[in-house]
């Protein structure tokens, strides 16, 4: 959450106006509503004076440095598979809440195709085992394994397995999807 949302999230959780933030901080009605609209950045002085106000230490509003360590033993792996879908996924990630990551590992069925597709973030992939059409825009690229590939996930991009056999990927991509 950014500086101004933690402001006004403190503010409004103590039922607290504007003005009477204003009042006690000794700063204008008019500079903390930009800086609760990420229009100003404020001084450590005026942030420590908002501090004071909302009750909190000046550490309440610099996000923790939260190094969470998600591990992912083999046997735990559980795949999602749906219907309309050609492949399985298995999650490699833990659950944490800040990890932006989402590396998969995607079973992807002989003589299939998934329709093509876009949405916000990127894409890495890589080929472990089998061979992958990957079409993204108006471009083919034919990959085997120990190929790779990353490319924007707004642009239109699809999946095929050309092969008899299951073709294995890495995946990996933004945002987060489970």
């Amino acid at each position: 959450m950014q500086l101004g949302s933690r402001i006004r999230a403190r503010r409004r959780h103590l039922g607290l106006t504007l003005k009477a933030v204003s009042e006690t901080s000794g700063l204008s009605v008019p500079y903390l509503s930009q800086i609760e609209r990420h229009q100003a950045n404020p001084t450590v002085t005026s942030l420590a004076s908002i501090a004071r106000a909302l009750g909190v230490n000046l550490t309440f509003f610099v996000p923790e440095d939260r190094h969470e360590t998600a591990v992912t033993r083999r046997d735990a792996q559980t795949f999602l598979h749906l219907q309309e879908l050609p492949y399985r996924v298995s999650s490699l990630a833990g659950r944490g809440t800040d990890l932006q990551l989402e590396p998969l590992l995607i079973h992807l069925q002989p003589r299939s195709e998934s329709a093509p597709n876009s949405h916000l973030g990127e894409e890495f992939l890589h080929v472990l085992q089998g061979q992958l059409i990957l079409t993204v825009g108006a471009e083919r690229f034919e990959l085997g394994p120990g190929d790779s590939a990353h490319h924007p996930s707004t642009t239109p991009h699809a999946w095929a397995n050309p092969s008899d056999t299951q073709t294995l990927l890495l995946w990996i991509g933004t945002p987060r999807l489970f």
